[in-house]
């Protein structure tokens, strides 16, 4: 009798069991978020030591053809461009205004040779954008060198216009 009520003992606390609640581990997935701004800085400099990019007929009179940046040579460029930012930077430019009368044409190149221009802005276009360097490294630079070309250029002590540089990330 005594295994009887211990069977009895045991399966009435083996079905007990079953219905006791029994705890089970708990997950829960949460987004973790880094919010990082963006920074399209660039810096603008001048390896010849000019301050701006020049272009000095003096020597050649009011028609040119290729006339070099004041003080660009091989090896020195006219302007440098570098990614001051934390990103890829795409590199645009245009003139702000029309190219004095005469001037037929700008061209840019990444090397110290007019048969490799990088881009060509005319008296047409001047003042369309053009994209100069498609993806600029983060701390990386460019080099350019100009040559102009006019046609009966107008007598002056200097005719400033802009180049307007900018940057948008890549």
């Amino acid at each position: 009798m005594k295994e009887k009520a211990i069977v009895v003992a045991l399966m009435v606390a083996m079905a007990v069991g079953a219905f006791v609640p029994t705890a089970e581990a708990d997950s829960s997935d949460v987004t973790t978020t880094w919010i990082v701004p963006g920074d399209t800085t660039i810096g603008v400099s001048f390896p010849t030591g000019e301050g701006k990019v020049e272009f000095d007929a003096t020597g050649v009179g009011q028609n040119f053809s290729d006339l070099p940046a004041t003080s660009q040579a091989s090896g020195t460029a006219a302007l440098k461009i570098s990614n001051q930012g934390n990103q890829a930077l795409k590199i645009n430019a245009s003139w702000t205004t029309d190219f004095p009368a005469g001037v037929d044409r700008v061209n840019i190149s990444v090397s110290d040779n007019t048969n490799t221009t990088l881009k060509v802005y005319s008296s047409a276009n001047e003042t369309d954008n053009q994209t100069l360097v498609a993806s600029l490294g983060d701390g990386a630079n460019e080099e350019f060198w100009f040559w102009s070309s006019g046609t009966e250029v107008a007598e002056t002590a200097g005719v400033d216009r802009t180049l307007r540089i900018w940057s948008t990330s890549t």
